[in-house]
């Protein structure tokens, strides 16, 4: 009975096999190397960790039920082929009885079936799962060849390379080996300089010299951070819908930072994961933690707003289980892992630590969605501070310039008031009780001159006007406002008049002009109201059965300035409301006429909108005013003059208000004394040039979570819907139970998270973080599936270096540069890259390191490379995404109804690294593209590395290679060599590191005389070559000779040498 209920049936996965059976087994079978792969990859599926999936109740993946007896059967017995049920059922003959049953098509091989029963002889020794296992000093082996060990690093090759009949390669001579780790470590070629220098530098340490100096430069951190942002996910755009722009850039430059100032990987990595977390939490600490927001977002708007706030949480998941633990989390979203100890519901309580984000799951195509940090960059700072200085600067002229002058304005006020005439001398109002002249404003605050203080402020994108009726005034833009606090309260017993100068901007015009009204308690309070560009007020306790409404019969003017004023006798009636415009009394038009009670409200009275409604976007606002009392007619012609001075000039001097003296005084220096004009003029355009500095507000997308009192609760979701959630169970964030647990004193959030992952006990962060850095450095990782340390994963080639490389990076704290200069320094890492027969008989794709590897430089170091050797390269550190060359209309194609459109930067942007190219991930630089360059969509630990035509035709004919080669043409012909054959070699050692050889030189000669001659018949392809990119051209140079030499330095710039790392 047994035998017809035990299955091994599984899913097969050929990638985790690629050479562990091509052994044979006359040394010890490892269970973890050569057994967990066949189990995993074609039992695990029914006999693993899904208890979903399981058949027969039993499990492959745990010791105690591999070797369980259940009737008096075991799968294996050790040192027993007879009494293994699982090798009688492999090597069955029987369709029902042989596993994996024969309808999944998963039949073992015959190395596997070998490798089984070896195993089960030597005595079945099961061994926990390597990557699960606490990383051990692991101590350094003896090798054969003690003078060619620099460092740990070399033994563990070595011995490596004694178990598998290899010997290690010569050492690389210098020129290659320069060209080599300036590649490796900085993704730019070295100078023909910098290369003499090494040659000349006889000194035992001069390798360890050219490692420190580019160690500690701006383009190590630019390489490093280059590879982070593919794990990172980075993108300059949202991706989904409209794929709108997104400002992530300052995330970058903290890593810039961080990689430059070698800050240790714990420190990385938890202020990345959680920083905003962090006690005291420093602006960068906050911007680091935006590497949760660089996933994918949406804002399209017919999307369900939680079912892409799931997605995001996913995301994040997904992204820390493979960028610290090597472990593909995903597989438990939707039920039991399959093959790794990870239930679903452990997969949610991972999940917990990122539910209670308090982003949206609908996000805007408009830049950046909170929570974000408004960042100040030290340019922008210092731009600031010297545009504020300049302000006060000129404020000081200002009022030195008014005490120097002040006799002459005193003989012009007499003089302006003994000229008044019967028809001018109408007296100013009394009972002025608010003027806001908008004149003058600092920090976006202005003046009332009647209660002398700054609380009226400008808000959102309200803007300062410099030319309004009288001097300055605002216009509403962008539904911004001006802000009146503590000032207002008129009541609807009593008497008060207000307005001011409008300009309207267009017929029909409607809003509120000026209001203190709260919408939120049935409308209560006032305004001044257009509607269908009529002029009227809403006097409101309860709207609209306790409210006043009235408006005029006639339309106001537009787009000129015009005085609109209402006055309010206190009757609480229609019949005592006035309406003015142009000091002309209207006809009115009574809407509602039943007030009884009071009017007052704690909103503030803001100029441009009712607290929250009613914006008047595009209308222009100046000199408001308010007055405790119901204004005559007369004394509303009077204030609607538009020649506010006389009134003034008509008090006599002493019993003129401060206010009214302030008036003067403005009007006397702005419209008579020529110099006070001139620094007036000059402190408007600082004040503007501050202001549009102040709005270009740069943010940083952060990480925030929800307060306690509103954290999200965690459900397990069906199949991993998020409209599914199994509410019989709340799910509290934890750690998978297969890891070390969280100490007890760490906080169950993504904080407490982070250190969990940076514990020195957890077994794979370190782990999985080396063996990135060892495929940043040799091009391949100890383990090929750097994203997948869990059963379906390859076993590490040098499992034992590995271990090492994780034991020795955490006991130095975590020392990034010092672990990638151990790799560097070794001798492992010298080694030539030829390949010997040997080579190619036992380790053709050279796993085991018996040779340095050779592989086809990145895509941006290809661009960058080109860009270097030209001399075009600009290597500003830092700062936002540049728009080099591309075809135009690639955005078009992708955006919603072609909106969005690529837009060419100019001048130096053109030739920045690769790594600062604007990254609009539905639409990436297709030049990057074609040589590889993830869209980064999401989380990349490896790219593809192929050669396809398409990656030729990028570097023969794109504009930016094509004007590389014009320039590297240029230097070639302005360099220190004068013959063809030395401007060859020198054009060679710039490219390649090494002069040129004979073939080299004889096949350029050949292509140099046949262009020349091409364009000296052709001239005008030549001048068509010479216009392409942006640089300008040497015209001293022979447009002929220029236009040959730039096909010879294209033909270099293509060379395998060139665009190889060897």
């Amino acid at each position: 009975m047994f035998r017809k209920h035990l299955s091994f049936t599984t899913i097969f996965s050929i990638s985790s096999l690629c050479f562990f059976y091509q052994r044979g087994f006359s040394n010890e079978v490892s269970f973890n190397r050569d057994i967990r792969p066949i189990l995993s990859s074609k039992c695990f599926f029914c006999h693993g960790p899904s208890e979903k999936s399981r058949k027969a109740n039993l499990r492959l993946d745990l010791e105690g039920e591999a070797f369980k007896k259940r009737d008096g059967i075991a799968a294996f017995v050790a040192n027993s082929l007879d009494e293994s049920e699982a090798w009688h059922r492999v090597i069955s003959d029987d369709p029902e009885e042989v596993m994996p049953p024969p309808e999944f098509k998963k039949e073992l091989t015959k190395s596997e079936i070998k490798t089984i029963k070896a195993w089960i002889e030597q005595g079945a020794k099961w061994e926990g799962h390597w990557a699960f296992i606490p990383v051990k000093k692991t101590p350094e082996p003896v090798t054969d060849i003690p003078n060619w060990v620099r460092n740990p690093i070399d033994s563990f090759v070595l011995h490596t390379h004694k178990d598998k009949g290899l010997s290690p390669s010569p050492e690389a001579d210098r020129r290659t080996l320069i060209r080599r780790v300036y590649f490796d470590l900085t993704g730019l070629p070295p100078t023909p300089g910098e290369i003499n220098d090494f040659l000349l530098d006889h000194s035992v340490n001069a390798y360890e010299k050219v490692v420190d100096r580019l160690m500690n430069s701006n383009a190590y951190a630019e390489r490093m951070t280059l590879v982070w942002m593919d794990a990172s996910r980075y993108g300059d755009t949202s991706v989904f819908h409209d794929d709108g722009p997104r400002d992530m850039w300052p995330w970058r430059d903290w890593v810039l930072s961080a990689y430059k100032n070698n800050m240790p990987f714990d420190q990385f990595s938890i202020e990345q994961l959680a920083g905003d977390l962090l006690p005291e939490a420093t602006e960068a600490q906050k911007i680091a933690s935006g590497f949760n927001r660089n996933h994918a977002t949406t804002d399209e708007g017919g999307v369900i707003a939680e079912e892409f706030r799931v997605e995001y949480v996913v995301d994040r998941v997904k992204t820390t289980g493979n960028v610290w633990m090597g472990l593909t989390m995903e597989c438990a979203q939707c039920h039991d892992h399959k093959y790794d100890p990870i239930s679903q519901e452990e997969y949610f309580k991972f999940y917990a630590f990122y539910n209670n984000n308090s982003d949206p799951g609908m996000q805007t195509r408009r830049g950046n969605t909170a929570p974000m940090i408004e960042i100040i960059t030290p340019e922008r700072k210092k731009q600031l501070d010297a545009l504020a200085q300049q302000q006060e600067e000129l404020l000081t002229k200002l009022d030195s310039r008014k005490k120097e002058m002040d006799s002459q304005f005193l003989k012009w006020a007499q003089e302006a008031a003994s000229k008044l005439d019967e028809n001018n001398s109408a007296l100013e109002p009394s009972d002025l009780v608010a003027h806001l002249p908008l004149d003058d404003f600092t920090d976006n605050k202005t003046v009332d001159l009647i209660r002398e203080t700054n609380s009226c402020k400008l808000n959102g994108k309200a803007k300062i006007i410099g030319q309004a009726k009288f001097g300055g005034g605002i216009k509403i833009e962008g539904n911004g406002f001006l802000e009146v606090n503590n000032f207002g309260n008129l009541e609807h017993n009593q008497s008060f008049s207000y307005g001011a100068w409008v300009k309207i901007p267009k017929d029909n015009f409607g809003g509120a002009i000026l209001a203190k009204m709260d919408e939120g308690n049935d409308f209560r309070g006032y305004d001044l109201w257009m509607e269908g560009g009529k002029v009227g007020l809403h006097v409101i306790n309860k709207w609209p059965s306790n409210a006043l409404k009235v408006v005029s019969k006639a339309k106001a003017p537009i787009k000129k300035w015009t005085h609109l004023f209402v006055t309010y006798n206190g009757n609480a009636k229609v019949d005592g409301v006035e309406i003015y415009i142009d000091g002309k009394k209207q006809e009115k038009a009574t809407q509602q006429d039943s007030l009884s009670q009071t009017i007052i409200t704690d909103k503030p009275l803001r100029l441009g909108r009712r607290f929250n409604s009613a914006q008047t976007n595009g209308a222009e606002i100046d000199d408001v005013r308010f007055y405790s009392r119901s204004l005559s007619p007369l004394e509303v012609q009077v204030i609607s003059n538009s020649d506010p001075i006389s009134p003034i000039l008509a008090i006599t001097e002493n019993n003129r208000t401060k206010a009214q003296k302030e008036i003067l005084v403005s009007h006397y220096f702005e419209s008579k004394d020529k110099t006070y004009q001139k620094i007036f003029r000059q402190k408007k355009d600082t004040e503007k040039s501050l202001e549009e500095l102040r709005n270009k507000k740069l943010t940083s997308m952060i990480m925030g979570d929800n307060p306690p009192n509103k954290t999200r609760k965690t459900y397990v979701l069906m199949r991993g819907q998020y409209a599914s959630p199994d509410k019989s169970k709340e799910i509290l964030p934890d750690t998978p139970a297969f890891l070390p647990p969280m100490k007890e004193d760490l906080p169950k959030n993504r904080l407490g998270l982070a250190n969990w992952l940076m514990d020195k006990d957890h077994p794979l962060t370190a782990r999985v973080t080396v063996n990135r850095y060892w495929q940043t450095i040799f091009g391949r990782p100890l383990v090929s599936t750097p994203g997948d340390f869990g059963s379906q994963g390859s076993w590490p080639t040098h499992p034992q270096l590995l271990t090492w490389l994780a034991k020795d990076f955490v006991d130095h704290g975590w020392n990034i540069k010092r672990t990638i200069k151990q790799m560097v320094m070794s001798s492992t890492y010298r080694q030539a890259s030829i390949t010997r027969p040997e080579h190619s008989r036992k380790d053709p794709l050279n796993l085991y390191h018996a040779r340095a590897p050779r592989f086809r430089l990145m895509g941006e170091f290809v661009r960058d490379n080109a860009l270097a050797i030209s001399g075009l390269l600009n290597r500003t550190f830092g700062g936002p995404g540049v728009k080099p060359y591309q075809p135009p209309g690639l955005w078009v194609e992708v955006s919603l109804s072609g909106g969005r459109r690529f837009v060419r930067d100019k001048g130096e942007n053109l030739y920045r690294r690769s790594m600062y190219t604007y990254w609009k991930r539905s639409a990436p630089h297709p030049g990057l593209m074609a040589f590889d360059t993830p869209t980064r969509e999401t989380c990349t630990l490896q790219r593809q590395r192929t050669n396809t035509p398409m990656q030729a035709l990028v570097t023969l004919n794109d504009d930016q290679f094509i004007e590389a080669s014009r320039a590297f043409a240029q230097r070639i012909l302005n360099s220190p060599a004068k013959s063809f054959s030395d401007r060859i070699n020198w054009a060679f050692e710039v490219a390649t590191g090494h002069p040129a050889d004979d073939l080299r030189r004889e096949v350029l000669k050949d292509a140099f005389e046949y262009q020349k001659e091409v364009f000296t018949k052709e001239p005008n392809r030549a001048d068509e070559l010479l216009k392409i990119g942006e640089t300008v051209r040497d015209t001293s140079v022979n447009v002929q000779e220029h236009a040959t030499w730039t096909i010879l330095a294209s033909m270099i710039l293509n060379l395998d040498e060139t665009l190889n790392r060897e």
